[in-house]
């Protein structure tokens, strides 16, 4: 089967990273597989082109520009006419409506999935999606979130949406004692210091600054004990003047964007994620899948993953206090800690499988 996937970006985040495993678990499978990213290559494209897939760029570098768009979108239509895919399968916003107008100047099966939180995009990107859905052979929400407001807000056909979770390879990420010991000895961090994580683009919707808020509130009892922030934006700026004016210098550590994230989960005893918008984040299933208990926001599909007071705890995401508090909870309660570590990777193996399978399986259906 020829497939052709089509992406916003091939930047070092959570849906960029979910969609192009998909990607190589198609091209392992046999299939003849070529990416596009609307957007110059990022990190994720040149790893993919390392490992043999055909990954190119659509160059398109500024926002809503009418030229830049026409000429972008008529490249793309080339490239779907030249490579003569089987089945298009686009991810993120732009992507998405980008291959729906392909559609309309020439023929092929189209099947999307959001990976974002549409019900926090503005008034018109929410009816330009609606005005275009119908170009879609098969809608894919990543979350039950994301389903529902297709459904329910965008009037998207229920027989055209199938719920195909995010979800995480559970041999890949997994507790490993041993990689614990030496991450946290490369890391820096002692045996006994309790290690937060978050994992996350260092942008505004992403609330690290509320996190740093807390932190600071915990750390002043609790000196033995770091925070981990792995990411890469436009906000990092920002965040290292905060650290600065909490005198967080030795206690918070920036990793920078990683294109493994694995280590960085083992060394760590909990995950937070205080986010305003998010759908289903990988970041949250690979941490609870390597035994982490989370403390995340209302919203999104995250208080389905976390269930509140039995793998980790769930907080509005407004309260600084309220997050230090149950910061607090677990970390001075290493039972509590380990029995919750115990119930997310237990609730990951029930709930979240790689969904690679299914989507191949998709493919075959509606080619």
């Amino acid at each position: 089967m020829k497939i052709l996937y089509v992406c916003t970006s091939t930047e070092v985040g959570g849906a960029e990273r979910a969609f192009f495993t998909l990607a190589q678990a198609a091209f392992h499978a046999g299939h003849e597989v070529n990416v596009l990213s609307l957007r110059p290559l990022g990190p994720l494209g040149r790893q993919l082109q390392e490992a043999g897939l055909s990954v190119e760029s659509l160059d398109l570098r500024g926002k809503y520009r009418p030229l830049e768009t026409a000429g972008a979108l008529a490249r793309l239509v080339a490239q779907i006419q030249a490579f003569s895919p089987d089945v298009v399968h686009a991810g993120l916003y732009r992507a998405i409506q980008f291959c729906r107008l392909a559609k309309r100047r020439t023929p092929f099966t189209l099947l999307t999935t959001p990976h974002y939180d549409l019900s926090r995009k503005g008034y018109v990107l929410r009816l330009l999606d609606r005005a275009l859905k119908d170009g879609d052979d098969m809608s894919c929400a990543e979350s039950q979130s994301t389903a529902d407001f297709l459904l329910q807000k965008q009037k998207y056909a229920r027989e055209k949406v199938r719920l195909v979770a995010n979800g995480v390879d559970l041999q890949r990420f997994h507790p490993d004692n041993a990689l614990r010991t030496a991450a946290r000895a490369e890391l820096g961090f002692s045996a006994q210091e309790v290690v937060f994580a978050c994992i996350a683009r260092l942008s505004k919707e992403k609330n690290h600054a509320l996190l740093l808020q807390a932190f600071q509130l915990f750390y002043a009892k609790h000196p033995q004990s770091k925070l981990l922030l792995v990411g890469d934006g436009p906000e990092q700026e920002n965040l290292h003047r905060q650290v600065q004016a909490g005198g967080l210098e030795k206690a918070v550590v920036f990793a920078g964007e990683v294109s493994n994230v694995y280590k960085y989960l083992c060394a760590a005893d909990i995950f937070v994620l205080p986010s305003s918008i998010e759908s289903l984040p990988l970041a949250l299933l690979e941490a609870a899948a390597c035994g982490l208990p989370a403390i995340v926001s209302k919203v999104g599909d995250m208080p389905r993953v976390v269930c509140h007071g039995e793998n980790g705890f769930v907080f509005p995401g407004k309260d600084p206090v309220l997050l230090a508090v149950l910061m607090t909870e677990l970390a001075e309660n290493t039972a509590l800690r380990q029995k919750m570590g115990r119930a997310a990777r237990a609730r990951m193996e029930r709930f979240y499988p790689a969904p690679e399978q299914i989507y191949l399986k998709i493919y075959t259906e509606i080619k």
